[in-house]
């Protein structure tokens, strides 16, 4: 079979799919209730009891896949849920409607979360880079099944691949809300993982100027993959050992 024959039966299969995908990505919603997280481990070693999924769609952002959604795989604590959704309904009415694109989390339970190394504990997120044109409009990565949900896409050092760049300015400014709600929410942020290249980038910013309080976690080593469609966040509980919600 050709690339192009295997390309055309992936978007078939997943435009006949997604009818139930989102109706089970929303099941999961609904069935999702109040009851307080319990993280246990690292996000490199872990688990996590009455996690809490996030909706495929809200305010200010949208899920990378609503059959990743579907299958359970955007779960976190109750925490980091609120800490995302504030951050990014924040930002949207700030840039103007921007959207935002949430990857990966973990599973209901935690534990191993392949390909991912960490993403066990509900205390590890993905966000897709946000980008901007050539021309300068607001614009968001495309997550397809044939660009691995996103994940496969790869920029230049400079953060630019074909047509669009990325917005450093525009993740500067969402990492410095981030860290605000999870400060509102009982939570720090512990870690942030972006392609070392780009971390200079994403500090010469306005927004990246006031990232002080981040400076130190942010890593400038690379990691075991490169990080460069997407910055992962890592956070950690401020308050009661082992709970959150």
């Amino acid at each position: 079979m050709t690339r192009f024959r295997f390309t055309m039966l992936v978007a078939a299969v997943a435009v006949a799919a997604f009818p139930a995908t989102l109706a089970v990505a929303w099941v999961r919603v609904l069935a999702d209730g109040n009851t307080p997280s319990r993280v246990f481990g690292t996000v490199a070693r872990g688990s996590i009891e009455h996690a809490h999924v996030i909706p495929p769609w809200g305010p200010g952002y949208v899920t990378y896949s609503f059959l990743g959604a579907a299958l359970g795989r955007q779960y976190v604590d109750g925490r980091v849920r609120d800490t995302l959704l504030a951050s990014f309904a924040a930002r949207s009415r700030a840039e103007g409607g921007r959207r935002f694109v949430v990857g990966e989390t973990g599973w209901p339970g935690g534990g191993r979360f392949r390909p991912h190394r960490s993403h066990q504990n509900g205390m590890a997120v993905d966000v897709f880079v946000p980008l901007r044109t050539r021309r300068g409009d607001a614009a968001e990565i495309g997550t397809w099944p044939w660009n691995t949900f996103g994940y496969g896409l790869e920029f230049d050092h400079r953060g630019e691949r074909d047509d669009r760049r990325i917005d450093f300015e525009a993740l500067a400014a969402l990492l410095l809300e981030v860290d605000g709600q999870a400060t509102r929410h009982g939570l720090r942020v512990g870690r942030v993982i972006l392609a070392p290249e780009f971390v200079p980038l994403v500090l010469d910013t306005p927004s990246g100027r006031r990232l002080d309080r981040l400076g130190d976690r942010i890593t400038r080593k690379p990691a075991w993959v490169r990080h460069d469609e997407h910055v992962h966040l890592d956070f950690e509980r401020s308050g009661a050992a082992g709970v959150a919600r």
